[in-house]
């Protein structure tokens, strides 16, 4: 007599980010700035399936509107060893201002708009009193401006202080913007003349990385602005909250730990090269954070 027993496997989701409870409370009582990088840009797409360039890609494009064949050979060298600093700086030293502008406006303005991506809908939604951008982009910028009591400041505004102590949700373009192409900062020159010329807007960013737990959602750690910025909130008070950065997997231990130290944060990982994976994560952040305004009693 044999006997069929049915044999159920019990499948275990697994996180595709732990996200740590520290960091859920902290964007649930909104004392967390969410940064974002062009990662989050490039999750976008037109109508038409375009998608916003990376760094690279589009100083490569700009790279062929150099007027200068030389310059076009010292700039495609840089980008080729990733100092996209130099790279940039030769490349709007040699187009044309007209073309430069153009330029621009076709990469981050295009007439076959750019739409929010799930990343930016999920962003939104978890309602942070403060995003910082270094995109020149207004992908996020329009999606939040369709909602009540949302400003958007650049860093040669004067009335940050103003909105930072209102009840407005403040998205604060730290590189500029696409609808002024003359103050996006974009090259070493342009970094040393942003601090020169803005230093209140640079000490009140200054202020809001000291005081706030930081989440870096696609950016790099090549950025001169956000690394001082860091690098100085970590130097001033030392804090055993770190702030944190959504990354891939490959970075080597030795870097980890040597970034640890330098910035205070700490690498929230997903398999690398899996960008899809994100919104889904992204999602999951969102659920916990809700969960923790409705357990608490917060709006």
């Amino acid at each position: 007599m044999s006997t069929d027993i049915e044999v159920t496997e019990l499948v275990v989701e697994k996180e595709i980010i732990r996200w740590p409870s520290s960091l859920v409370t902290e964007l649930a009582e909104r004392r967390c700035i969410i940064v974002l990088g062009s990662g989050v840009s490039a999750s976008s797409k037109s109508n038409g399936g375009k998608s916003p360039k990376d760094w690279d890609g589009f100083l490569r494009e700009g790279i062929k509107r150099m007027n200068n064949e030389d310059a076009k050979v010292v700039a495609t060298e840089f980008c080729n060893k990733k100092n996209y600093l130099d790279a940039a700086q030769i490349m709007k030293d040699h187009i044309n201002p007209g073309d430069y502008d153009d330029f621009f406006q076709e990469e981050f303005n295009p007439r076959d708009v750019y739409l929010p991506s799930e990343i930016h809908k999920t962003i939104m939604l978890m309602d942070p009193k403060i995003v910082v951008t270094t995109n020149y982009d207004k992908i996020y910028d329009n999606l939040c401006m369709q909602q009540p009591s949302y400003n958007v400041l650049k860093y040669y505004d004067n009335n940050i202080i103003d909105d930072i102590r209102s009840r407005k949700r403040l998205i604060l373009k730290a590189h500029g913007c696409v609808s002024n192409t003359k103050r996006t900062i974009l090259s070493r020159g342009d970094y040393f003349e942003a601090r020169d010329k803005y230093a209140s807007f640079y000490r009140v960013l200054d202020s809001l990385f000291l005081v706030n737990t930081l989440l870096f959602i696609g950016s790099g750690l090549s950025d001169p602005d956000i690394n001082i910025l860091l690098e100085n909130a970590n130097i001033t008070a030392k804090c055993s909250r770190p702030h944190y950065i959504v990354s891939g997997d490959n970075y080597n231990s030795s870097i980890k730990k040597a970034i640890k130290s330098t910035y205070n944060l700490e690498f929230l990982e997903y398999p690398a090269g899996q960008y899809e994976l994100i919104p889904e994560a992204l999602n999951d952040l969102l659920s916990l954070v809700l969960e923790h305004r409705r357990e608490n009693g917060l709006q």
